[in-house]
């Protein structure tokens, strides 16, 4: 799979808000049915992509295609080798392109301990990041309905 990073830019923001919403509204469709809308505040009106984009010591990129389509968005934190967000559009689902996102992460960023949050009802990425190599070592609560789980690699 032909993939490689563009550097996101502030003026970007809008495209960031898009790709995070239609992401975690699939997420949520395969959870809660169909037209449903979840996400962490501010995902689908641009408040968390500004905040994202102006967090220090982040990297953010989008993961673009061969033939320039950009398939998806991922931020990392390098100062804590946290993976912040990782959202791949959902007509590049299930082609590889997560895999070799990450892998270039990796070779790009070699020897971290990497550490992902992703909510508890999630079960594909769950399933993706155990794929990875990642481990779930905990969880996390943000309300009484609302729960993630943590993994580490």
């Amino acid at each position: 799979m032909g993939i490689y990073f563009k550097i996101v830019e502030k003026e970007e923001e809008d495209l960031v808000t898009a790709i995070m919403t239609e992401a975690f509204n699939y997420d949520a469709e395969i959870y809660f049915g169909n037209d449903a809308e979840f996400g962490p505040p501010g995902y689908s009106d641009g408040t968390l992509a500004r905040k994202v984009l102006l967090k220090p010591n982040v990297k953010n990129y989008f993961i673009c295609l061969s033939n320039k389509q950009i398939a998806g968005f991922l931020s990392i934190d390098l100062k804590n080798s946290q993976l912040d967000y990782f959202c791949i559009r959902t007509r590049f689902i299930n082609q590889g392109i997560g895999t070799a996102a990450w892998q270039k992460v990796e070779e790009m960023y070699p020897g971290n301990n990497w550490q992902v949050e992703t909510p508890a009802y999630s079960l594909r990425n769950h399933h993706f990041y155990e794929k990875l190599g990642f481990i779930k070592v905990g969880e996390k609560a943000y309300d009484s309905e609302t729960k993630a789980f943590i993994f580490k690699k």
